[in-house]
């Protein structure tokens, strides 16, 4: 069973910006998956196991058979593909490729910074240690790029492992962190010494760890409000955000180049908070059937489909529709495609036409227009 630390690594870039969130989202249920929708973190977890057993097996940390074992389980996953193997063999070979002859390789390792945060725990993908050098590396499947600069995750896995492995590997002075993001054909590094490193924990990180843990602090939104359970509803957020509503125009009624540069600089924190604002408010509708005053409850318009091209093409050519005109190879027309050809296609195919199920979303409900009688 894994355990996740209330101040995690993953988490950090929040609890650091904004200390009182923590304990604030404790509160809070937890942010739902929609239904239907892809579950990128199962993914991610899929690619993480592929990649922590090729390590193992290339490492001798585990047997052949103990590696054919393995992937066999991970294959039967839902999330398993060659695509998913192609991206983590860039990974595996990316690490074997900083491992000197004498290195030592940490895999999935557990590391512990409590010395700077509460209950302060991590795992590490992989850390490499040499005679005076410990680089920690991490493997992201997402496709957005993530820096290694100034990273607060990584400088806490490194933190993390510099307390581990002091003891043991006393002559460590250099501290490197990489991230290798094949899909978005990203590897970033960063560099520091372990002083710096642990000036850092001890200056930056543990006032703000421990106010996250007491719950004081300040709120701040920012880019880690994407993961907080509070991005919705968050009443410093909205604040922050609606900044820009306040700007006192002047006559002419006409923006300076400034304002329509903050305009250009907030739209995307906006369009993202508005888009948090409509989930939170589709999973009451669906989930509390509480649904927001001038709304209702629908569902997405989804396209026809047919169940069995094959079926379907030998129907289409008995009922006397030439086969060239049904293709376009090396697939079956459009339903739509097929109707301007032949009206009577969908009723020829019965039921191998689909129309499957739509997914929730909120519309306005139309307001009737008020006439004017005079």
């Amino acid at each position: 069973m894994s355990f996740h630390s209330v101040l995690s690594p993953s988490s950090s870039s929040r609890w650091l910006a904004c200390p009182p969130s923590v304990r604030l989202s404790e509160t809070l249920p937890d942010i739902v998956r929609a239904p239907g929708s892809f579950d990128y973190a199962a993914q991610g977890t899929a690619a993480h196991e592929l990649g922590e057993a090729k390590l193992r097996l290339a490492f001798k940390q585990i047997t052949q058979e103990e590696f054919n074992e393995q992937y066999e389980e991970i294959k039967k996953g839902l999330y398993y593909d060659e695509e998913l193997e192609h991206y983590v063999d860039t990974y595996v070979n990316f690490v074997r490729s900083q491992v000197g002859e004498n290195d030592d390789v940490y895999i999935e390792t557990r590391v512990d910074y409590s010395d700077y945060v509460p209950e302060g725990t991590g795992s590490a993908d992989c850390i490499i240690i040499g005679s005076t050098e410990c680089h920690v590396l991490d493997y992201k499947h997402g496709m957005v790029q993530v820096s290694a600069v100034s990273n607060s995750q990584m400088r806490l896995y490194a933190t993390g492992a510099v307390s581990k492995f002091e003891e043991k590997y006393p002559k460590i002075k250099n501290i490197k962190y990489t991230i290798v993001q094949p899909r978005a054909d990203n590897i970033s590094t960063e560099e520091t010494t372990k002083e710096k490193l642990l000036l850092w924990a001890d200056t930056t990180v543990r006032k703000k760890a421990k106010q996250a843990w007491v719950g004081s602090g300040n709120f701040q939104a920012g880019e880690h409000c994407k993961y907080c359970k509070a991005k919705a509803t968050c009443k410093t957020r909205q604040e922050q955000l609606t900044e820009l509503a306040k700007i006192e125009f002047r006559e002419p009624q006409l923006l300076t180049d400034d304002e329509v540069s903050l305009v250009l600089e907030k739209s995307e924190q906006i369009k993202t908070y508005l888009g948090d604002v409509e989930e939170y408010l589709l999973n009451k509708a669906v989930k509390e059937n509480i649904i927001p005053a001038g709304f209702k409850l629908a569902t997405t318009k989804t396209h026809r489909k047919i169940s069995d091209n094959q079926l379907a093409a030998a129907v289409l050519v008995e009922k006397g529709m030439p086969v060239e005109q049904i293709w376009n190879q090396p697939t079956l027309k459009s339903i739509p495609s097929l109707e301007k050809i032949n009206p009577q296609v969908t009723a020829w195919l019965g039921d191998l036409v689909l129309r499957p199920d739509g997914q929730p979303k909120l519309v306005r409900v139309k307001q009737a227009a008020k006439e004017d009688f005079a």
